[in-house]
C-alpha cells in the first residue's frame, strides 16, 4: 500500500515543496519517503538470524533502490516531473538509513533476554 501511495504522489503534476529552498526540501522529502519504505520493507521480510546484518540491510536497500528506479523513472512520464538522479540518490539514503535503524532495533530485540 505504501509503494501504491509513493506511487500515487508521483504521478501529481508539477509536484513541488513549497515556499524557498526547494532543492534542499526536495532532497529531506525523498530520504523520509523512502526512510519509512526502509523500515517498512524491513519489517516485512525477516531472513533468518544466521543472515549477517550487512547482507540483510543491502538486500533490503537493494529491493528498494530498484522500487524509486521505477518511481524515478516513472515521474519522467508527468507533465511538469523529471527524472533525476539526485533524487533516487536520496531515495537510497533514505533506504539505507530506515533498513539500517530497523534491522539493528529488530536485532537488538532478539538479543534481549
Amino acid at each position: 500500500m505504501y509503494i501504491g501511495l509513493i506511487f500515487f504522489g508521483s504521478s501529481r503534476p508539477y509536484l513541488r515543496p513549497p515556499g524557498p529552498d526547494f532543492a534542499l526540501k526536495d532532497k529531506l522529502a525523498h530520504c523520509t519517503e523512502y526512510g519509512v519504505l526502509g523500515l517498512l520493507v524491513s519489517r516485512a521480510i525477516r531472513p533468518g538470524r544466521d543472515v549477517p546484518r550487512g547482507v540483510e540491510i543491502l538486500w533490503f536497500v537493494a529491493l528498494g533502490a530498484g522500487i524509486a528506479g521505477l518511481d524515478e523513472l516513472f515521474q519522467g512520464t508527468i507533465a511538469g516531473r523529471v527524472t533525476d538522479i539526485r533524487d533516487w540518490t536520496a531515495d537510497v539514503t533514505g533506504l539505507t538509513i530506515g533498513a539500517t535503524i530497523s534491522v539493528l532495533l529488530a536485532r537488538r530485540k532478539r538479543a534481549a533476554p
